[in-house]
Order: C-alpha cells, then structure tokens, then sequence
C-alpha cells in the first residue's frame, strides 16, 4: 500500500507540474501578448504589411486584400490587426497546426515568427521555428541574393496584358554572372485556367470574377512565354534591397503559398500586388497608397524610379521577333525572301542563290532562316516534327561556316520604360468648328496613343481607356460631355518578308457623333458607338503607313430608328521626322448603309511637339464633309501628363 501511495503521489505531482507548465505557457503567452499591445506592434508598418492591410474606402476601419480564410489565425483577423495579432502569438506559442499547409504555424509564418520574435526581443527560438526543414530546404534552393523587377512590355493582341506586366526575378548567390535565366521568376496572376480569353474573360477580370495567387516559377519559363511565345521585349531593373529585406520578401512568399487574393485587373492586379510584396521587404515605402483606383505597370514602375536609389540601371533582353526584324533589316530583299524559302524548305542547301554568297552573307541568310523557323514553332506548338528536323538542318548547315555571326545587337532603346510619359494626361484645347470657336478638356486616365511621345512605350500601340471629352458650348457657355472613349486601341504591326501581320482598331464608347454632325434634323444627343476593324501596316518605328476596313454602329435616340450601321476605310501615315515632334496624316469615309441614312467623310493633320517630360503642344486642322455640310475643323491646345 505505502508503495502504491508513493507511485499515486508521484503521478499527482506529475499531473500538477504538467498543468503548472501549461499555465506558466498561457502566463507567458499573455505577457507576450501584453507587451505587443503597449509597443504598438499591430499598428506598426511591418506588421501591416505582412497582413496586406489596406484602408477602408469607407470609415475609418482595415481589411485586407487576402481573400484566403486560413491566411487569418483569429476570426476577426481579416479586419482586426491586434486580434491577428495575438492569435498570432498564441498560435506560435502552442505550436497551432495550420490545416492546408500540413504544418506548424511556427513552420508557415516564418515572416510573421521572425518580425515579433525582433519586435519582442526574443531568444531565436522562443517562437518555435527550429524543426523546419522543409522550410530550409526551399530557403536553400532558391539562396536568394538579389531581387530584380521585370517589366515585359504591353502586348495590344491579349486582353490580360494590353498595359504589360510586372514580376519579380530572386537571383541566386551561387549564380554565376549572366546566368539570370536559372533565376527564379515571383509572378502574380488571375488564376483563370482555360476561361482566359473572350469577353468572359475580361469581365471577370474587371469584377474581380477570379482568384489571384503568387506563383514562383523558373525564369526561363517566363522568359519563353514572353519573349519567345508573345514576342514581348522585357526589362529588367535590379533593385537595391539589403540582405535583411531581401530575407524578409523571400520569408513572405513562403507564407503566400496557396493564399488568394481577389484578382481585379484595373486594380488589384500584378503590379499592385507586387507592390504590396516590395513593401513587406521595406515597409516604409508605402508604394500602394497611391493606386487606390488603378494600378497600371508602367505607372508602378515609375513610382519605384522615383525612390531614390532603388532602382539601378535596367537591362533589355529584346523579344525574339525584335531580334529577327533587326537582323533581317540588315540583309537585302532577295537575301530576306532567301531566308523565307530556306525556312519553308523550298530552296535546296547546294542552290547556287545560296552558294554563290560571300561566306559572311551566307552565314547571315542561314541564321535568319533558322530564327525565322524556330520564331514559327513557337509561335505555333501545333508545328510538325518535320519542321524541327528541319529547323536542326538549317543549324546544322550554319556551323559549316566557320564565322562569326554577322548580325549587330540589338540596340537598346533610347527611353526605357520608366521615363516614359506619365499615363494620366489632362488636356485643354480651342476647338473651331461650324464658324464657332469652344473649350475642350479631356481627361484621360490611361495610357498612351500614337501622338504622345513614343519614348518608353511600346512602338505602333495605341490604348486609351475612359478617356473623357467635355466642351463649354459657344452659344450658352454651359459645360457637357462630348464623348467617352471608353476602349480605343490601335494595333499597328508592320510588314514585311518574314512577317504578315493583321493590325486592328476597335473604339468603343459614348459620343455626339455622327447624329446632329452627319445626320439632318437631329438633336445634338449622346449615343453609344462602335467602331473598328483589320488593317494592314508597313514601315518601321520612324514611319508607319497603314490602311483599315472600318466598321461602324451608333445607336443614339436621336436617330430613326434609333441606329446607324456603317462601312468604310481609313489610311493614313505616323511619321516621328524629329526628337520631340510627332505627325499623322490620315483620311477616311464612313457610308451608313442601314438605319439613319448619312456619310462621314474626313482628312486631318495631327501633330504635337512634346515641350518637356509633362507636357505637349498638340494640334489638328482637317476638312469634314457629311450629309449635313462640309467645312474645316481646327484644334490646338496643351498636353499636361500626372
């Protein structure tokens, strides 16, 4: 009996010591928990960053931009910074296992372990964190040294990428110089899967119809994809970020595993998003103050530009249609049609056209073809094994020539992206027309069209987006709307040899026209509009020349019956004949050939002179005939660009 009293006493004193421990746990918890509270650590930058708060729109509360429940350890940790917090701690503390993640919080909140763990000054491990591994392993594969920004220019054919993007590159310690392709690429996207395309698409990205996650992916993929696939040239801007924010970016990754964020492409978009990540590894940066109604890249960008001493000098990795239109400018037209008939294996290898070239010439008709080849297999992965086979051929027939390729590089352009215009452009202008003289103002939020100066932005593209048109009337002197462009893009891709590209426009809106301008006895109403077509283009970057079919609809209650369809074309010509200066010439008729019954027809000159980095002198003189009357319109007024 005394033994088993003695073993009964050993066992309670066993128990109380355990409950003792758990107290002396919870004692310890709170008093972390305290002292978090009187060192303001939920309302620090840090700790707000590492959660993606952002203010309300409305009141004077937080959310965050994470829409993934178990990214929140407290139920209110969404819009709670101090109850995420504290669960925080607690969940650190008892070493709380995170379901989906099939680990420890300790093990899933590196970022957050390590920021309160300094903030507490704390032992290493006082907050868990020795026993993961696999946490090790992933931080040693990447060994992450540098972080770039990389900017692949706007691409007009996709829906999802007319603005460009932004991701980030993590350069590894063990890299060698020039080895950047081994990188590995932090890319933020919809999550769209098979539905990225159509107009479905697009809605859905507008209304924040998809998920957005954080992908971590091999450089070299991107590079494919963007430069190889979608023939966009891509920057790439080294960012000053010491060891410890560095660490801390790479930390907050490991934590975004898996989460979701509400993907809108006007806002909370890449380069937002990517934003947001910038700030975890420099939180008093604060960059996303700034985008609370849109976030366009090239705006993001320059934000980042205007840090001082955070952006170093990019670098230009040019597409691989940039790079076979350069080397194909430097062969005469029988070599480039050679090239083609190489590629298309219509010329034989001993064919005197061929063989007959200088060494050096004929070194530089085979690399063409070869890039020409391989330009058309990426372009289309349906491609024959033949065509590979035949691609390896033309590779093969080159290395017989032993001489250096013949071709320059690429040369960078003159203005990289980030000292590109501002996207926001305020205009004023004195309008002549009907014998009466008015004030225009525009408005236009984004982007870029063929007029403003071209340095920066992509050559031949054209995107302006709620581009808002109002005039003081002459005759009352009140102030109306004249037009809404809602959507106008102009793609204009040269011709030539190799390529046969379709250029396109579409404009899409809210406008005066055509009713009281083309049509007799109407009202000077606002109606809806449609307007575009194919074209075709030639030229290079300092003169393009272009033709379009155009079609047209306008729907306005002024109209009978209500609507106008019309056909026709346009041509014209974009001509850069100095630094600074910017010309278009161009002329069209439109026939409405059902509904309301009128015609539109038209020829302009258009120029601007760009008269610092902020503003532009624009002007337009043209000649308009319709149904109603003919006679000359004239425009000048000043560009301001935020």
């Amino acid at each position: 009996m005394v033994r088993w009293a003695g073993v009964a006493g050993l066992l309670w004193l066993a128990v109380m010591g355990v409950a003792q421990a758990e107290d002396a746990q919870v004692a310890d918890v709170a008093a972390l928990q305290a002292r978090a509270a009187e060192r303001g650590l939920a309302d620090s930058a840090r700790w707000r960053t590492l959660l993606h708060y952002e203010p309300d729109w409305l009141g004077q509360g937080l959310h965050s931009t994470v829409a993934s429940d178990s990214f929140f350890l407290a139920p209110t940790g969404r819009t709670d910074p101090s109850a995420e917090l504290d669960a925080t701690l607690e969940a650190l503390a008892s070493g709380r296992w995170i379901e989906g993640r099939d680990k420890s919080a300790d093990c899933v909140f590196i970022a957050r372990r390590k920021f309160l763990v300094d903030a507490l000054g704390l032992a290493p491990h006082t907050l868990g964190g020795a026993q993961c591994d696999a946490y090790r392993r992933w931080r040693a594969a990447l060994s992450p040294d540098r972080i770039s920004l990389i900017f692949p220019t706007a691409f007009p054919n996709s829906p999802s990428s007319m603005f460009g993007h932004t991701l980030l590159r993590i350069d590894s310690s063990r890299a060698a110089r020039g080895t950047e392709l081994l990188s590995y690429a932090v890319n933020f996207a919809a999550a769209a899967g098979d539905d990225a395309k159509g107009l479905g698409f697009a809605w859905k990205g507008l209304t924040g119809g998809y998920p957005g996650i954080f992908g971590l992916f091999p450089y070299y993929e991107k590079v494919k994809q963007y430069a190889w696939i979608e023939h966009r040239d891509v920057w790439a801007y080294p960012l000053d970020l010491n060891g410890a924010e560095t660490e801390r970016l790479v930390d907050h990754l490991w934590e975004m595993d898996g989460v979701r964020f509400d993907y809108y492409f006007l806002t909370k978009n890449c380069s937002y998003q990517l934003l947001s990540l910038l700030e975890v590894a420099r939180p008093e940066l604060r960059l996303t103050d700034k985008y609370s109604w849109y976030a366009i890249p090239a705006d993001t960008i320059r934000t980042l530009a205007d840090v001082p001493g955070l952006m170093e000098t990019p670098l230009f990795r040019p597409s691989l249609e940039t790079t076979l239109r350069w080397q194909a400018d430097q062969l005469d037209a029988d070599q480039r049609s050679l090239a083609r008939e190489l590629a298309a294996d219509e010329v034989a290898f001993d064919a005197p056209r061929l063989t007959r070239l200088a060494p050096a010439e004929r070194a530089a008709v085979l690399e063409v073809a070869h890039d020409y080849l391989y330009y058309r297999l990426q372009s289309e992965p349906e491609s024959a094994p033949a065509d590979q086979a035949h691609a390896n051929a033309i590779l093969l027939e080159r290395s017989r020539i032993a001489r250096p390729s013949p071709f320059t590089e690429v040369p960078t352009p003159e203005t990289p992206p980030d000292q590109g215009h501002r996207t926001l452009r305020l205009a004023a202008s004195t309008i002549y027309e009907a014998d009466n003289l008015s004030l225009g103002l525009r408005l236009r939020p984004a982007y870029h069209d063929l007029l403003d100066d071209p340095g920066g932005y992509t050559d031949g593209a054209e995107i302006n987006f709620l581009d808002l048109g109002l005039r003081v009337d002459p005759d009352d002197g009140e102030l109306r709307v004249d037009d809404l462009q809602l959507l106008n893009i102009v793609s204009l891709s040269p011709r030539n040899d190799l390529f046969k590209p379709i250029s396109f426009q579409i404009d899409t809106g809210l406008r005066r026209r055509p009713s009281s301008n083309v049509f007799d006895d109407v009202d000077n109403n606002l109606g809806y509009y449609l307007q575009g077509g194919p074209g075709l283009a030639w030229g290079d970057s300092d003169l393009l020349g272009y033709v379009f079919g155009l079609g047209s609809l306008d729907t306005n209650s002024a109209l009978s019956p209500g609507y106008a369809l019309g056909a026709g074309a346009s041509t014209g010509v974009l001509v850069y004949p100095l630094p600074d200066v910017q010309l278009k010439a161009e002329a069209g008729v439109l026939e409405y050939v059902a509904g309301d019954d009128g015609y539109y027809r038209w020829a302009k000159l258009q120029q601007q002179f760009n008269l610092s980095a902020g503003f532009g002198l624009r002007s337009e003189i043209g000649w308009e005939n319709t149904a109603v009357d003919a006679g000359v319109r004239a425009v000048i007024g000043l560009q301001a660009y935020f």
